[in-house]
């Protein structure tokens, strides 16, 4: 049987595209720095900031709730399955400490 060997061309490729996701990812964390610092200084604001933080107020507050509005029940199934889980500790401790002390 023949051995399988990847292509080199997809090798190529998926290191290419694995180099571009590295740059584009490096290069939006840095953020340059505020050109008047001054007033950047202990959460003053710059000019242009309260008409932004307006504009995403209102943008946070016209999107509905119905993401959360799903998951409610799944919420309350994963906080049964914790206190289940979380009980179990000191209910085998319990057990095991009155009914075969020896284990102990």
């Amino acid at each position: 049987m023949a051995a399988r060997r990847a292509s080199s061309l997809l090798i190529a490729a998926v290191c290419a595209t694995a180099l571009l996701g590295l740059f584009l990812a490096s290069s939006r964390s840095f953020v340059a720095a505020p050109l008047d610092s001054k007033a950047a200084l202990r959460g003053g604001l710059v000019e242009g900031d309260v008409a932004l933080t307006a504009a995403l107020g209102v943008a946070v507050a016209s999107v509905p709730e119905a993401a959360h509005a799903a998951n409610q029940g799944y919420a309350v199934l994963q906080l049964g399955w914790a206190v289940f889980i979380i009980g179990l500790g000191p209910a085998v401790l319990f057990y095991i400490y009155f009914n075969k002390p020896e284990l102990l």
